[in-house]
């Protein structure tokens, strides 16, 4: 029973043996930012287990919730990255898990959906203008250069066209986890850095339209619009 017993319990441990390879691995710096998995054939022969043996350890990291399966297609990472918002004196905010993105987007989705709506019953000529020259500079960004920050001064031009300064600062405070969260998201779609989404500058365009047509109602409606996309461009989900 004792020669039974030796013999087996290698074959009982193999899971977790994969398991503690597997966690090493994404505890490694180029995995800190998230990203697509290997497909599982590739990652058995590299552990060298059948495919049956991977799966369970998979399957124990998607329940601590490293990875997450998008629509049942690929594995990928989770972003790990202790953020703390330097311009606010908030704790324990980061950003962890794919749960964690979206809340944060829930909350960008409220935030910037009263800024935009501000912002065009206010429809003040200057502050228009730089939204204008935001949204242009996402037309025409040199090669190489990331889409994130003209992204994100497109968000913020919108911000501070409502003249109040709360707004501004409660989205430079998110900036570190929302550029997080846009890396992973084109990592999950496989687009580069420095590509930018059509469908992105459309919502954009939309929302410019609204503000500088003085139209609260729609401004609010079409920024909503743009920060559920955002949701599905995610995980392909909607946002509750």
């Amino acid at each position: 029973m004792d020669e039974i017993s030796q013999h087996a319990r290698p074959l009982k441990d193999l899971p977790s043996h994969v398991l503690a390879r597997l966690e090493a691995m994404l505890d490694a710096p180029a995995w800190q930012g998230g990203g697509r998995l290997p497909p599982e054939a590739e990652l058995a022969r590299q552990f060298g287990v059948s495919r049956p043996v991977l799966r369970k350890a998979l399957m124990t990291m998607r329940e601590a919730g490293r990875i997450v399966s998008r629509r049942g297609s690929a594995n990928f990472v989770q972003p790990r990255a202790d953020v703390v918002p330097s311009a606010a004196d908030i704790q324990g905010l980061s950003i962890q898990t794919v749960f964690d993105m979206k809340r944060c987007m829930r909350f960008r989705q409220v935030v910037e959906c009263a800024a935009a709506e501000d912002a065009a019953r206010l429809c003040d000529l200057e502050a228009i203008a730089n939204i204008e020259e935001a949204h242009r500079r996402m037309l025409t960004l040199m090669p190489g250069e990331g889409v994130f920050e003209a992204d994100f001064a497109f968000h913020m031009a919108v911000a501070r066209a409502t003249r109040n300064p709360y707004f501004g600062f409660a989205l430079g405070a998110m900036r570190n986890q929302i550029k997080l969260t846009m890396e992973f998201t084109r990592k999950l779609q496989e687009r580069p850095p420095d590509q930018v989404a059509p469908r992105v500058v459309e919502e954009h365009g939309r929302v410019l339209e609204a503000i500088r047509a003085g139209d609260p109602a729609q401004a609010r409606e079409v920024m909503n619009f743009h920060m559920k996309q955002s949701v599905i461009r995610l995980l392909g989900e909607e946002s509750e």
